[in-house]
C-alpha cells in the first residue's frame, strides 16, 4: 500500500512538472498583430523611430563594406526538432514597417490606424545585430510604400518591441540585410551561422510568420542548389522543401544543429506548360549561408 503510496505521489510530481512545460495555443492577433500595431504606434508618437525619408538616403545596395560582428562558433552536437524549435524561435523576430496612411475614407474621415506588413528576422549577435532581407527593408524605404512610413521595427517573441536605429549593410543581388537596434542592456538570443554551405538531403528547418501565423514551425531538406542572375550578378540558391509563405521573408534556414545555413528569399510557383492554371510545385529559394558570410568581418566570440 505504502509502495503504490509512494508511486501515486511520483505521478502527482511529474504531471504537475510536465504540465508547466506543456505549450499553449497562442492567439495571433492578440499577441503578435495587434501589439505590433499599439507599440509601434506609441513609439511613432514619442518620435522614437526613423522615418522611411530618414533611411532611404543611406541605403546603398551596393556601397557597403563588411562589418565587423563576434560571431559564435558552430553548434556540432545534433539537436532533436522540439530543441530546435525552443531555440530558433526565442532569436527569431517580426521585422515590420510601420505607420499611418494619412488617408481619408468615403466619408471624409482620417485614417488613424497603424498600418503594419510584418515580415521574418534573426538575431545573430546578442547585441542587437539582425538579419533579414533586403526587399524587407527596400520595401520600406521605397517611394511606392504610401501606407507605413513612420518607422521600421523589430519586435521579440515576448512582445518587446524596438525601433531599427541604423542599416548596418545590405547586399541586394544576394537579398540580405543586416540592421541594427539598442536592446539597453538586454542581452538577446542569438543564432549561431554555418561556415559552410548544406548540400542536397540535409535537413531543414524554419521558425518564421507566414501570412500572420507567428512563430510557424516547418522542416525538410535542401532539395537543389543552382546559380541565377540577379540585380545584375550571379547568386548561388539554395532551394528546400522546408515550408514558407509571404511574411516569412528575412527567416532563418536551420540545420539539425540549430546552425544557420540559410536565409528565405522568395517562393516561385510553377505551373503546367500547357495549363497555368495548374501548380506543380512551389519552389522555395533561400540564401545559402555563405553569402551572409561575405557581409561580416568575423570576431572571435569564445565557444560556450
Amino acid at each position: 500500500m505504502k509502495h503504490l503510496l509512494k508511486l501515486s505521489f511520483v505521478f502527482l510530481l511529474f504531471s504537475i512538472t510536465t504540465r508547466g512545460q506543456e505549450q499553449l495555443f497562442k492567439n495571433n492577433i492578440r499577441q503578435y498583430k495587434t501589439k505590433l500595431a499599439v507599440k509601434a504606434g506609441k513609439l511613432i508618437e514619442e518620435g522614437n523611430t526613423i522615418s522611411a525619408d530618414s533611411i532611404d538616403p543611406t541605403f546603398k545596395p551596393n556601397g557597403y563594406d563588411p562589418i565587423a560582428i563576434n560571431l559564435q562558433p558552430m553548434r556540432k552536437k545534433k539537436l532533436n526538432p522540439s530543441k530546435i524549435y525552443e531555440q530558433v524561435s526565442a532569436a527569431t523576430v517580426i521585422v515590420s514597417s510601420a505607420g499611418k496612411c494619412g488617408e481619408k475614407n468615403e466619408k471624409g474621415v482620417l485614417c488613424d490606424r497603424i498600418h503594419t506588413y510584418p515580415a521574418s528576422g534573426y538575431i545573430i549577435d546578442s547585441e542587437g545585430i539582425i538579419v533579414t532581407n533586403y526587399h524587407v527593408v527596400n520595401g520600406y524605404v521605397t517611394k511606392y510604400n504610401t501606407t507605413s512610413r513612420d518607422a521600421l521595427v523589430v519586435m521579440l517573441k515576448d512582445g518587446t518591441l524596438f525601433p531599427v536605429k541604423e542599416v548596418l549593410t545590405a547586399d541586394k543581388s544576394n537579398d540580405l540585410a543586416i540592421l541594427k537596434i539598442d536592446p539597453a542592456g538586454t542581452i538577446l538570443p542569438s543564432l549561431r551561422i554555418a561556415s559552410k554551405d548544406a548540400e542536397i538531403g540535409d535537413k531543414t528547418y524554419i521558425v518564421s510568420h507566414p501570412k500572420g501565423f507567428f512563430y510557424a514551425f516547418s522542416s525538410g531538406m535542401v532539395t537543389d542548389k543552382f546559380s541565377e542572375i540577379n540585380a545584375n550578378q550571379y547568386r548561388n540558391i539554395m532551394a528546400i522543401s522546408a515550408d514558407y509563405a509571404a511574411g516569412s521573408s528575412g527567416a532563418a534556414i536551420i540545420d539539425q544543429y540549430g546552425n544557420v545555413i540559410g536565409t528565405v528569399s522568395y517562393t516561385k510557383t510553377l505551373q503546367h506548360s500547357e495549363d497555368e492554371s495548374k501548380t506543380q510545385m512551389v519552389l522555395k529559394a533561400t540564401i545559402p549561408s555563405s553569402a551572409l558570410l561575405a557581409l561580416i568581418k568575423k570576431g572571435n566570440k569564445k565557444s560556450e
